[in-house]
């Protein structure tokens, strides 16, 4: 029966990649035709997340390409996209852990400012990978966390996209804090959303982490049926940090279980994988597994031999300099996340003096205006109730515009033509409203004049009379 289900999961996969290869050929076939800058955009950056997806590498030239078109339209998300995937190309494919930093964190103030939570999100699941390979499971928790309180709304065509990596981010964390209950929470949530992504990489990961929950739960046979299934699908993954995820899950198991062959060929594959795309996370990982195999079998040279070369590479990936780099980001980066949180308390607490101020000048003026058109003994030029009928109109748009720019800017997205359209609507209404109240002032004030001049004139005609 597990054969059966097996060569199920494995026709199901290569019907996957075939109709993902086909895709991604039409979309180069489309790219070939397109001359528009921010479609040839939008085409290279799909491209990229379906060759990521099934291959798990980045292309370098299509990362240079896209940073070309957002700097050509200075346009911050793209800009934001362009860094993102600069950063995962050293991450993934050269495991330059510092590098990476600094493009993920160049990208999310683009980012934060264009609005874009699927980008700001991606940024920080990126950056908590980056700092699971450098070994810092608290950085990597928060910074998942973060991309968790980021994720688009649920509407948004890539939310199962990227829900899938905080709990993949999630379920990795509790693992390594040695907590399989909480662990293995997420990695159900995380089987389900990888169902509704339709992704075999998602599965893959899916199915190894739920396998490392049980497992650290001492549930071996559980744990087994779960890496079977993870083994199942990964003829179709050839990513370089899904099959690391793998193996820091699958190698661990079979070292524990004594079956330290299948340990020895996992561990030889990652560090092949390393060495062939001289990605220096992957050599640690698989230099690291290969010494614990020959220490377990008291193969002293061979022990000693990947003992060397695990110290050479680790001395590489956290030098002294890499570290001071890497903290250097890390501090710039809560440097100007406190910065802009200060900005944005200033810009509101100014906001709200303004709103006071303008509430103060419209009563100022509706009290005058209220004030001379009721009034029984002054008499008043309509030109001076017109002029202040201005005025209040200017202090009332004004109002509104300080009162609903925040939403706008939401609604809009910061896109000036809309902007503009919004404001043109609130005046398309205000106007109107104007001239009917500056109508019914002006009425009022006529009648008045009227009223006191006759008032006079009786009083005048009277003293004459009793004079005469």
């Amino acid at each position: 029966m597990k054969k059966i289900v097996i060569s199920l999961l494995l026709t199901c996969v290569a019907f996957a990649s075939h109709a993902q290869n086909q895709y991604i050929d039409s979309l180069k076939t489309v790219l070939a035709k397109t001359t528009e800058p921010i479609e040839r955009f939008d085409i290279i950056n799909n491209l990229l997340v379906n060759i990521n997806g099934l291959s798990g590498s980045v292309d370098s030239a299509d990362c240079i390409q896209l940073l070309q078109i957002a700097q050509q339209l200075n346009n911050d998300s793209l800009l934001a996209t362009s860094y993102n995937w600069i950063g995962a190309y050293f991450a993934i494919n050269k495991g330059d852990n510092t590098t990476a930093l600094e493009y993920y964190f160049k990208a999310i103030p683009l980012a934060e400012k264009a609005k874009d939570k699927r980008r700001i999100s991606s940024l920080y699941f990126d950056i908590a990978g980056v700092y699971v390979a450098l070994q810092n499971n608290e950085e990597a928790g928060k910074y998942n966390r973060k991309g968790g309180e980021n994720l688009p709304g649920k509407s948004h065509p890539l939310y199962a996209y990227m829900l899938v990596q905080y709990q993949r981010g999630m379920a990795n964390y509790f693992l390594l804090r040695n907590q399989p209950d909480s662990a293995l929470h997420y990695c159900q949530a995380l089987i389900e959303t990888s169902r509704k992504a339709k992704s075999p990489l998602f599965e893959y990961n899916a199915m190894h982490f739920t396998a490392a929950a049980y497992a650290a739960s001492g549930e071996k046979e559980m744990a087994e049926i779960y890496f079977k299934k993870s083994i199942a699908i990964s003829a179709s993954i050839k990513g370089n940090m899904a099959r690391l995820r793998f193996g820091l899950n699958y190698i661990p198991f079979l070292l524990r279980n004594n079956r330290l062959a299948e340990a020895k060929e996992q561990a030889k594959e990652l560090l092949n994988i390393g060495e062939v795309n001289n990605n220096n996370n992957l050599k640690l990982t698989g230099a690291g597994f290969m010494r614990q195999v020959f220490d377990t079998l008291h193969q002293t040279d061979s022990a000693y031999y990947y003992s060397r070369m695990e110290s050479i590479i680790n001395a590489s990936i956290f030098s002294q300099d890499n570290i001071n780099k890497t903290q250097a980001l890390a501090f710039d980066e809560k440097l100007r996340v406190m910065e802009e949180a200060d900005r944005q308390a200033d810009e509101r607490q100014q906001r709200n003096r303004h709103i006071q101020f303008e509430l103060l000048a419209f009563g100022i003026i509706t009290f005058i205006i209220l004030f001379l058109s009721l009034s029984r003994s002054i008499i008043t030029n309509t030109k001076a109730i017109q002029f202040l009928g201005v005025i209040a109109l200017l202090i009332v748009f004004e109002f509104l515009n300080l009162l609903l720019h925040p939403f706008l800017e939401r609604v809009t997205n910061h896109s000036p033509p809309l902007m503009l359209l919004a404001l043109v609507c609130i005046a398309a209404l205000l106007v109107p409203l104007h001239h009917r109240l500056e109508k019914w002032a002006t009425h009022r004030l006529v009648e008045k004049n009227k009223q006191i001049r006759l008032a006079a004139a009786k009083k005048t005609i009277a003293r004459l009379e009793g004079e005469n």
